[in-house]
């Protein structure tokens, strides 16, 4: 078993909560009762790749639910001097420890706002002090560097946010319908675009893994993919100095600063297409290697395939830079290793048992 066949694995946890979402959501209505309808903004807070499930989902909460959506740091969330009473206050942590998101949780329960854990276990610190769990499928996530995590961290959000919609009647059962098929349909493609991941890296293996950095752009829901993709290309590979950007802050100053030293990511789904297409264009013509990934540039470099026009797109981008990262690892003899000691527990604390 490695890191890849661990992604490759994203797809049964979708199925099952697809199956089994009105059970997994349950709780929450029961805990919220009539304050449902009073709900007027939902707050999605997490950190490390819980924040970037956050940047991923909160666009498709606020469509799905009708309610207006943020997604904020805990460092920064504690920061803050006013917080809505008629707040719906969703912590995110695979493991439930996450210090700081824990403190955010005690804080909100504590003024009497509506808290929602989102973790791997009911029995975890998170869930077991929120006002409410709502379980995180992840098949049993054998490694520390969440990938599995991530998908259904962004999955779950946006059950959440369906069934919230429906029962307050901004989403209709036809719309409802569609996104169930519309996520089935994303999970079916799954092991493809693995598979096409795979000869992607092959191709292009020498100047992937001979660059000092990577950049990975991405718009709308995949924002959070890019930063996600940073993260992981940075923590598995740990050779790479990685960032994602978002498609138009991302020419805000940083091309400025490119070499053909740096491999220059960027997702082409559609979106910002004027954007989007400059930026080959740009980094292609004046800096070095941009690999697309998505619609067909017809160049050696792209990953192509035909991204879905749906909230769901998520699922086709993230075992991308996920394999990516893992490749990177492992085509240079680097081992990934399974839930261990954090190295840097001796310095300072991010968790807490």
């Amino acid at each position: 078993m490695n890191l890849i066949d661990t992604i490759r694995r994203v797809p049964n946890p979708v199925r099952k909560v697809l199956e089994e979402r009105k059970a997994l959501t349950k709780d929450m209505f029961d805990y919220l009762g009539d304050r449902l309808s009073t709900i007027n903004e939902i707050i999605l807070i997490g950190s490390g790749t819980s924040h970037t499930s956050c940047q991923t989902s909160k666009e498709f909460v606020e469509t799905a639910s009708g309610i207006a959506s943020t997604a904020i740091l805990p460092n920064i969330f504690l920061a803050k001097r006013v917080f809505n009473p008629n707040g719906l206050y969703i912590f995110t942590s695979q493991s439930g420890t996450s210090t700081l998101v824990n403190i955010a949780q005690r804080k909100m329960k504590e003024l009497g706002y509506a808290t929602v854990a989102i973790t791997e276990s009911a029995e975890t610190p998170l869930a077991k002090e929120s006002g409410c769990h709502v379980l995180m499928e992840t098949d049993n996530e054998e490694f520390g560097c969440r990938t599995i995590g991530y998908c259904m961290s962004v999955f779950t959000h946006m059950i959440i946010a369906m069934e919230i919609g429906l029962k307050r009647q901004a989403l209709s059962e036809t719309e409802y319908a569609k996104y169930l098929e519309d996520a089935q349909k994303a999970a079916d493609m799954h092991h493809e675009i693995c598979d096409k991941t795979m000869e992607w890296f092959d191709r292009n293996k020498w100047k992937l893994m001979n660059k000092d950095g990577f950049v990975i752009y991405g718009a709308g829901t995949l924002y959070g993919t890019a930063l996600e993709g940073a993260l992981k290309v940075l923590e598995i590979a740990r050779r790479f100095l990685c960032v994602g950007y978002d498609m138009d802050d991302g020419m805000h100053g940083p091309t400025m600063g490119y070499t053909n030293r740096h491999a220059v990511i960027i997702f082409d789904d559609g979106h910002n297409e004027n954007i989007t297409k400059g930026l080959i264009r740009y980094v292609r013509d004046k800096v070095g290697d941009a690999f697309v990934i998505g619609n067909d540039s017809k160049h050696p470099c792209d990953l192509a395939f035909e991204p879905l026009k749906t909230p769901f797109v998520f699922l086709q981008y993230a075992p991308v830079v996920e394999i990516l990262a893992a490749r990177l690892a492992y085509d240079y003899g680097i081992n990934i290793k399974t839930i261990g000691p954090l190295p840097e527990a001796g310095y300072f604390n991010t968790h807490d048992d």
